[in-house]
């Protein structure tokens, strides 16, 4: 028998420098084009989910407090990075007219006059006192204190009992919430319209307030438009450009007493208009211009605008 053919030696295993550089040099081609198009992918993401999360915040609030709210989408400024800020409603202050009620700080404490009423409508209200010309609370709001000058909301509750004109609410030269002998509500606010000038805008000829049953009735203005709302639907509105002429010795006064509330008033809320905090958007990405996205007292938007990202050199 023959012997076996010896196998032939197997080539040693391994690569070449040669070998090594072109894989290498493939691996870095491939890498740096996935890192490019991963952080693309993710700045993308990242400002969707920013933009999002400000506009679920602007929709809750417009269902909530029954007001309209908006989102805007800014870009940078000299280099600076594009922005998202929800322009939400903040409380600024609730008045229970419970005995004893404690206030955070005393400078939120206002003065009460009138007379006790244990059966309001959340627990204790109040009302005039006839003879007596007291405001049934008097709230000194300096703008370093509560600034309304850019928006707010004044609510309150009333149990009305017989038809006359009446003072719900003033608001030192800035605002009057009055009634008319049939009960209709009607406002006036002064304003400092561009260049300071001075700016009166009226809500009139509104429906008349439920007598011998509780209502929610309040007065807002968001520095564009000016209403007036009764339990969640809004009676009028009028447009009211510019800011709200509040001073510094402004007074927040419920039902005054020379011309009272008809009946109680419960639970007054102060809101104010303000921007939240401004979310910063990724360094490589900007608004192609100022977006705008609002919503209705229901939480509902038309047709919001497609907001565009590009990067800072596209805009140059």
């Amino acid at each position: 028998m023959c012997p076996p053919k010896p196998m032939p030696e197997r080539a040693a295993a391994g690569f070449t420098l040669l070998e090594l550089l072109v894989v290498i040099g493939v691996l870095s081609v491939l890498l740096g084009l996935s890192v490019g198009f991963l952080g693309k992918t993710d700045s993308q993401r990242i400002a969707a989910s920013i933009l999002a999360g400000e506009l679920r915040a602007a929709q809750m609030t417009a269902r909530a407090e029954g007001v309209p709210t908006e989102v805007w989408v800014r870009p940078g400024i000299d280099g600076a990075m594009g922005t998202v800020q929800a322009r939400l409603l903040q409380p600024a202050a609730t008045f229970h007219f419970e005995p004893g009620e404690r206030v955070l700080d005393d400078s939120l404490r206002p003065q009460l006059a009138g007379q006790d009423v244990p059966g309001g409508r959340f627990g204790h209200a109040r009302r005039n006192v006839d003879g007596e010309r007291t405001a049934l609370l008097h709230w000194l709001l300096k703008p370093a204190l509560v600034d309304l000058r850019d928006g707010f909301v004044v609510r309150l509750d009333l149990w009305l009992e017989h038809r006359r004109a009446a003072t719900v609410v003033r608001l030192g030269k800035a605002l009057e919430l009055l009634l008319d002998d049939d009960l209709r509500p009607h406002a006036r606010l002064r304003l400092r319209g561009a260049g300071g000038a001075g700016v009166l805008a009226s809500i009139d000829q509104l429906p008349a307030l439920p007598l011998r049953r509780w209502c929610t009735l309040e007065v807002a203005f968001d520095g564009e438009n000016a209403w007036i709302g009764v339990d969640g639907r809004e009676l009028g509105r009028t447009t009211a450009e510019g800011r709200l002429l509040q001073e510094d010795d402004t007074a927040l006064e419920l039902s005054p007493g020379e011309q009272p509330v008809p009946g109680i008033a419960d639970e007054l809320r102060v809101l104010l208009f303000a921007f939240a905090a401004a979310q910063d958007l990724p360094a490589d990405l900007q608004p192609r211009r100022i977006y705008r996205i609002g919503f209705d007292a229901r939480g509902e938007t038309g047709a919001p605008p497609n907001v565009e990202f590009v990067s800072p050199e596209e805009l140059r």
